[in-house]
């Protein structure tokens, strides 16, 4: 097997593995399990805890073939796909590379109507949605709001206020001293990971 550096080996694949989040993950499971849910989230926090780990776990929940569920089975087409960043029906944004306009009308505002290849629903996970150009936010704040049934907008940021106001957002915050210690001890339990390696892990890793 190829070598993985620890953040993805370590990277959470579902909800009760996010570390220090639990309200975040019970909200968004309560959410699932009583089929409450919008179409899109903001989730807001400081760097490297959790925002866009927890997407990709939400966007493996909502198209897992036994979903949308709490408990995604990990090994269906979709679940396998979304965790290698190769599902076609789930796309993910870096907005720092994609600021301008042009590239929002043509990277996500052009193929709203689009029905997805395959999953349940389309989803686009839009990291670092703070950097969008202040034009490119607002041709994208209507398709946020009122987007087909077919697509789910995700988006992770350390500062949105426009996007925070005016839609559902989960903030998360950074790990306390025992949870770290948990984290730590659990990763240097392996025996593929040196503990030096572990022990050197920040909360930041697992993004």
């Amino acid at each position: 097997m190829s070598y993985q550096v620890i953040a993805r080996k370590w990277r959470p694949q579902k909800f009760d593995d996010v570390v220090g989040q639990q309200a975040v993950t019970r909200t968004l499971r309560n959410a699932l399990t009583s089929d409450r849910l919008a179409q899109a989230f903001v989730f807001a926090g400081p760097r490297g805890v959790g925002k866009t780990t927890t997407a990709r776990i939400l966007a493996r929940a909502l198209n897992c073939v036994q979903g949308p569920t709490a408990d995604p089975c990990g090994t269906c087409e979709a679940c396998v796909e979304i965790t290698e960043s190769r599902d076609i029906d789930v796309l993910e944004i870096d907005a720092a590379t994609h600021t301008g306009i042009d590239n929002v009308r043509e990277v996500i505002i052009s193929g709203l109507a689009i029905r997805p290849a395959r999953n349940r629903y389309k989803i686009f996970i839009i990291d670092e949605v703070h950097q969008l150009s202040t034009p490119s936010f607002n041709a994208l704040l209507k398709s946020i709001e009122e987007p087909p049934p077919h697509v789910v907008f995700m988006m992770a940021t350390t500062s949105a206020p426009s996007a925070r106001s005016r839609l559902p957002h989960s903030s998360g915050g950074l790990w306390t001293p025992n949870e770290s210690r948990s984290a730590t001890s659990r990763c240097s339990s392996s025996r593929a990971t040196p503990r030096g390696a572990c022990a050197m892990r920040r909360p930041s890793s697992i993004r």
